[in-house]
Parts: C-alpha cells; sequence; structure tokens
C-alpha cells in the first residue's frame, strides 16, 4: 500500500487540477424556474428602443417593454432584513409592451442573481445569468458578469440588490 499511495496522491491531484476553481465556474448560473411563482416585487417600463431590442425590433405593435421583478424565499428575507442567506434568487424577465391597452407580448429576456458566496466570491457573492425569450442557456460570460459585478457594486451597502419590497 505505501508504494501505491504516491501514485493515487498524483492521480488525485491530476483530477483536481482538470475541476475548476472555486469562483471560476461562473457561468453555471441556473435558470431560475418556476420564478413566476415568487413573490411578485415590482414592474417598470423601457423603450422601445432599450437594448433587448436590438436584435429583433419591437415594431407595432410592440410599443415598449415591461420589467417584472420577482424575490424567491430567501432573496424576500434579505429584501426584509438586509443580509441575503445563501440560496436568495433575484429574477427579472422583460416582455414586449402591446398597444396602448399594456398586453403583455413575447417574452425576450430573463435576468437572474443567485447567491451563492464561495461559488460567485469574485462578484461579491452573487452570480449573474441571463436567458434570451425562451432559452435556458446563460448568455453572459465572465467579462459580461464582471460588468453586471461593476454596477452592483453601487448597491454594495444594499447587499448588491436594487430591487426593494414593500408590503402593500
Amino acid at each position: 500500500m505505501s508504494q501505491l499511495r504516491p501514485f493515487l496522491l498524483l492521480l488525485a491531484a491530476g483530477l483536481l487540477a482538470q475541476l475548476p476553481a472555486r469562483g471560476t465556474d461562473r457561468a453555471e448560473v441556473p435558470y431560475p424556474n418556476g420564478y413566476r411563482h415568487w413573490t411578485f416585487l415590482h414592474s417598470s417600463m423601457v423603450s422601445s428602443t432599450f437594448g433587448p431590442f436590438k436584435n429583433k425590433p419591437c415594431v407595432n405593435p410592440c410599443t415598449a417593454g415591461i420589467f417584472y421583478f420577482y424575490a424567491n424565499e430567501r432573496a424576500m428575507r434579505g429584501l426584509r432584513t438586509g443580509s441575503y442567506p445563501e440560496g436568495a434568487v433575484l429574477a427579472e424577465e422583460m416582455l414586449e409592451f402591446i398597444g396602448t391597452g399594456g398586453k403583455e407580448g413575447e417574452r425576450r429576456i430573463v435576468g437572474v442573481m443567485v447567491k451563492d458566496s464561495r461559488r460567485y466570491a469574485a462578484t461579491g457573492g452573487w452570480g449573474y445569468g441571463n436567458y434570451d425569450s425562451g432559452s435556458r442557456t446563460n448568455t453572459l460570460d465572465a467579462k459580461a458578469q464582471d460588468e453586471c459585478y461593476q454596477c452592483h457594486l453601487k448597491r454594495r451597502d444594499h447587499g448588491y440588490v436594487f430591487s426593494e419590497y414593500r408590503e402593500r
């Protein structure tokens, strides 16, 4: 066994070297399944020239976009206390806004923030994801996720979160 031990240690070291280091696996931000069943936070309107319309322009009957924001139970704890626990997830979706009556149109994007302090240590403990239309593939590479983080740094004193929740 003593002769086999150095071989096993080298084998284990080689296998570990192939695994991604903690905090570098940021592209693997999970899609927020079931987010429409979470707590609805708020909505906001954006113009028809907003970024997600650039590849497929918003044209009549689409007149603008509407964002809906949601929080899972753990994110709700963070919104109430200011301290976000591991597993907190915030999701936003942008839909086309149709005509003057305010009918929802096609989904353009789903954005997500996931709290995992170890996995996303390089970005304040939050992983960022963006999913186009019906896709479940994160379109944000490490550079784009860092850009998200740079913007969210402004809200460090609020757990890096822009959304707020008001009981009504």
